[in-house]
């Protein structure tokens, strides 16, 4: 959501002016430390397929 409201905001969206800018940086850094999607996805497939 957040790196859709950058591309809303254009190129405001990466000056640190705007909240948008530390919103977007903060997200990508905990999907960075959560793992990816697909990474996640697969982990929790193999957990069901276990059971």
């Amino acid at each position: 959501v957040t790196l859709e409201a950058v591309q809303l905001f254009g190129g405001n969206g990466y000056m640190s002016e705007y909240q948008v800018e530390q919103l977007a940086r903060d997200s990508k850094v905990l999907e960075i430390y959560a793992g990816t999607n697909e990474i996640q996805m697969t982990h929790i497939a193999k957990d069901l397929l276990r059971r």
